[in-house]
Parts: C-alpha cells; sequence; structure tokens
C-alpha cells in the first residue's frame, strides 16, 4: 500500500509504501516503516505515528484513515484532474481552429479521439482512498465497490473545520468523527435572541 501521508493541515509531508499485512505504527520519510513506541525520540522531526486500530477490516478494506484517525474516508479515480481538464480544453482550441479554418471532419475526428482516450483513462484508471479531514491518499490497496465517493456535504463540513482552525470567519467545528455514535447532534442555541 502507498501512502501519500499529510497533516491536519493537509501539507503533503511524504509519500511511504507499507505493507498491509504488517503495517507499521511510525513512518519516516524515505519509505521506511519502522515498528518503534512512542518513547523513541524523534530523530528528523518527520515521523508519523499509524493508528491502525479499526482502520482495515478483515477483508482489508480501509475503513479509517490511520493518519489521523477520520472515519470518513472517499474513493476517487487516481488521474490528476488538471490533466484532464488541459486534455479537453487543448482538443476544443484545436477543434475551434480547425473548424474555423473549413476542416470540420478533421475537427470532429479531433474531438472523436479526445473522447476515446478520456473514455480508456476513465476504464483503466485505477481508484484511490482520500480521507476527508487529512487528504492523504492511499494507493494500491483493495477497494470495496461500494466505497463511497466525493460528497459535497461532509467535504464542505471539514473545509469548514481547516477554516475556523486558519482563523477563518463563520464556521463552527465540525465534532470529531473519533466517537463511534453515529448519531446526530443539535445545533447549539442561540442565546443573543
Amino acid at each position: 500500500m502507498r501512502i501519500d501521508v499529510r497533516n491536519t493541515q493537509r501539507e503533503r509531508l511524504f509519500t511511504v509504501d507499507v505493507d498491509p499485512d504488517n503495517p507499521p505504527a511510525v513512518v519516516r520519510p524515505g519509505g521506511a516503516g519502522v515498528e518503534t513506541d512512542k518513547s523513541e525520540p524523534v530523530r528528523d522531526g518527520k515521523e508519523v505515528y499509524l493508528n491502525w486500530e479499526q482502520a482495515v477490516d478483515d477483508q482489508g478494506h480501509l475503513r479509517r484513515c490511520p493518519v489521523c484517525s477520520c472515519r470518513e474516508l472517499f474513493a476517487r479515480k487516481d488521474f490528476p484532474q488538471v490533466t484532464g481538464f488541459l486534455i479537453v480544453v487543448g482538443a476544443a482550441i484545436v477543434a475551434m481552429g480547425m473548424f474555423g479554418a473549413g476542416w470540420v471532419v478533421e475537427a470532429f475526428v479531433v474531438l472523436g479521439a479526445v473522447a476515446v482516450i478520456d473514455a480508456a483513462i476513465f476504464i483503466f484508471t485505477k481508484r484511490c482512498v482520500v480521507c476527508y479531514r487529512c487528504r492523504s491518499e492511499f494507493r494500491d490497496l483493495p477497494i470495496r465497490r461500494d466505497h463511497p465517493t466525493w460528497e459535497l456535504s461532509i467535504g464542505e463540513k471539514y473545509r469548514q473545520v481547516e477554516e475556523s482552525a486558519d482563523g477563518g470567519q463563520g464556521a463552527d467545528a465540525a465534532e470529531s468523527d473519533d466517537s463511534d455514535d453515529d448519531t446526530t447532534r443539535p445545533a447549539p442555541m442561540d442565546s443573543s435572541r
């Protein structure tokens, strides 16, 4: 399993490969997962302690982020969105130029070729799992077919948490997701009325 480790401010720290059958409790830059207890002194200041308890189910599917312990994860295609966007925009510009020059058939061939390339990328690109809270990415692991994809409401909840941590305006911090109870909590009463 390959992990793009990020901190709670969503800053990329490093990428590490770990053995899912024997996951390390500590990872360091350079890809070396090291079993150690937390009393060992930090050598380079970039050690990350992973919490694997309840992170992986019996089938090997990730259920919790081992970096930040968040239970809310989403699956997405592991392809840079900007690259796909630039391919489509480039093809549209080329096609417009060809339409303007009167090369209608050739322009449709270009658009058709880009559609085929886009479909091939969609079909053959693997998926990865991403944590909503820290945005750590997990690749090369089994992902359930019905694993949830991006949900705007959950993403917005963690965006508001990030803004309030940075001193942003107007957003209340979302409740920590470390508890096992899934009940909704009532909103705080406004005492100024």
